[in-house]
């Protein structure tokens, strides 16, 4: 994408289960040790009557030159990297595989899963004893550094919904590329896009500070950002717009980096919400 007046944005979007995390940035040099985004999803995968096994599924990025990834390689697995908090009092140690690394764009790209037995599988199983909604999560610091700083923490979380009215239901899933590129100066649009294996009605809302950096508050997005309903990301940089945090009031600075966050929640027919994925 061609940039105007030299300037870019780049924007990192994360989602889990389906949450989306947006990083917007005006390319300078990323030289920090930091986590980008992750997405996540989960499904059933057996009952037996009285217990119910799911599979979660997670994807997660980081800056290629982070301590764990600065001299690793396309497939290589590391193991017990990630801690997964599973809402009813327990936690697992899960691997992860690197999909792609790429030292031009900083990007490095992992996939969660299990190598115990030497042979990889994606995702990460667990079995829940008894009905309710359970919320599932893992967090970390050191989060990319962004100008509309929520904090250096972050947090990934999924409701999972076992028994109960909605039996047998599958998160939304939705996928986004770890970076999109934005021209300067315009008024940018971003279709934010998820699926649901049961077919139901997706929304889109903004995260909340609780869901997507494990502190309290209500999240500081970006100025002039808006999200609809249905998904649909506008923000406005144009240069007559008013950046706030910038240190020139009238345009976005090179090496600008920003973060939107964004939870897409499955809902029943009376509109309330079955599970939800976050980024």
């Amino acid at each position: 994408m061609n940039t105007i007046k030299g300037n870019l944005n780049k924007i990192i979007l994360a989602l889990i289960s389906v949450g989306l995390l947006i990083l917007l940035i005006f390319p300078g040099s990323l030289s920090a040790n930091h986590f980008r985004y992750g997405t996540m999803s989960w499904e059933p995968i057996s009952d037996n009557g009285t217990h119910v096994t799911i599979r979660l599924k997670m994807e997660n990025g980081w800056t290629a030159n982070h301590s764990s990834f600065s001299s690793t390689s396309v497939g290589t697995i590391k193991n017990n990297f990630i801690k997964i908090y599973w809402g009813d009092g327990s936690n697992t140690n899960v691997d992860i595989k690197i999909l792609s690394r790429d030292e031009g764009t900083n990007d490095t790209i992992s996939e969660m899963g299990d190598y115990t037995s030497s042979t990889w599988t994606s995702g990460a199983t667990h079995t829940y004893s008894s009905d309710g909604d359970y919320v599932v999560y893992w967090t970390g610091g050191s989060r990319e550094g962004v100008e509309n700083s929520n904090g250096s923490s972050w947090r990934n979380e999924t409701k999972v919904n076992i028994g109960g009215p909605y039996d047998n239901n599958t998160s939304p899933v939705s996928a986004v590329p770890p970076v999109v590129q934005v021209q300067d100066n315009t008024t940018f649009t971003y279709q934010v896009s998820a699926t649901d294996a049961n077919s139901d009605n997706l929304t889109y809302r903004w995260g909340t500070k609780a869901e997507f950096f494990g502190s309290s508050g209500s999240f500081v997005m970006p100025t002039g950002m808006t999200l609809s309903s249905s998904g649909l990301v506008s923000w406005d940089v144009k240069d007559s717009v008013l950046c706030s945090g910038c240190s020139q009031n009238d345009v976005n600075d090179v090496g600008d980096l920003w973060v939107a966050v964004i939870m897409v929640e499955d809902r029943h027919d009376n509109g309330t919400a079955k599970s939800y994925i976050s980024q």
